[in-house]
């Protein structure tokens, strides 16, 4: 009983074959059977293999915080972007929707924390790449080296310390040599003497001391520099000169900082706006 039930239903079968438009799975439907399922679309959803996203810690602005996400496939940087950036007024929102790809697309070519500065948004470039290492460094990839070899064409960049409110001041790179010296007090105001604040960086003290006569700055130098080993003091002997020269031609702490020296330049900057604040210029 049991095989003629088996014969008739193949035979069924083989007649639904013949209509014309009749699919296999549609046939073993009528036929009583249960259709083959279908084939889910391949890839769909799929994470690349390796692949992570890894956040960095905020970097504190003087305009607001940056924050940068990694995403990293087997050891390397695929992609990245600021989850925040600074804020606190319109003229920051713009300066950093600008900066921010430039910073991203260089994340990546770099494939470290090593990045150029933005020209006109040092303050966001110097945080973004504060929580760019800080991901490099949660993600175990490589980052910058030892000593101030870090800033070789890093992105912290020098803040001017004359910023107009709502605004940064940009940076490129420094050209030139120069170097100059303090000069004692004179009599009647003639020439003097200006001994700027000491600003901390991340590889040593940077001091300006400037020399003013008849309310300009005649000369420029650095009394303390970064000199937390050989790599420092060499960028630092390289960079100063260059520094000194700007802040005599500019009359100003808006200076653009030295490509490769950007941590000495940022320091050299907040050291120079005290001294100028210090003889009222």
């Amino acid at each position: 009983m049991i095989a003629v039930a088996g014969t008739t239903s193949a035979v069924a079968l083989l007649l639904t074959l013949k209509q014309p438009g009749t699919t296999v799975a549609g046939a073993a439907s009528q036929a009583g059977g249960t259709p083959p399922a279908a084939s889910a679309p391949a890839g769909s959803g799929a994470v690349p293999a390796g692949g992570e996203t890894v956040l960095g810690d905020e970097a504190d602005t003087q305009f607001g915080p940056v924050q940068v996400e990694l995403t990293l496939s087997n050891g390397r940087i695929t992609g990245a972007r600021a989850v925040k950036v600074p804020s606190t007024d319109a003229n920051s929102r713009k300066i950093a929707a600008d900066a921010v790809p430039k910073l991203n697309q260089a994340a990546v070519a770099a494939q470290s924390a090593e990045i150029d500065a933005v020209s006109g948004a040092t303050y966001t470039s110097e945080g973004y790449t504060r929580s760019l290492q800080s991901a490099l460094d949660k993600a175990g990839a490589a980052g910058t080296g030892g000593g101030e070899g870090a800033e070789q064409d890093a992105a912290p960049g020098a803040g001017s310390g004359a910023n107009a409110p709502g605004g940064e001041t940009g940076t490129g790179s420094g050209e030139g040599a120069g170097s100059g010296s303090g000069q004692g007090a004179g009599a009647g105001g003639e020439t003097e003497s200006v001994l700027g604040d000491v600003a901390g960086t991340q590889y040593g003290d940077v001091q300006v001391r400037l020399t003013v006569s008849g309310g300009r700055v005649t000369a420029a130098e650095a009394v303390k520099a970064p000199d937390s080993d050989a790599n420092s003091r060499k960028i630092a002997a390289d960079a100063v000169p260059k520094l000194n020269q700007a802040a005599v031609a500019a009359q100003s702490a808006e200076i653009d900082a030295v490509s490769g020296a950007t941590y000495t330049s940022e320091g050299y900057t907040r050291s120079l706006q005290s001294a100028l604040d210090k003889a009222g210029l």
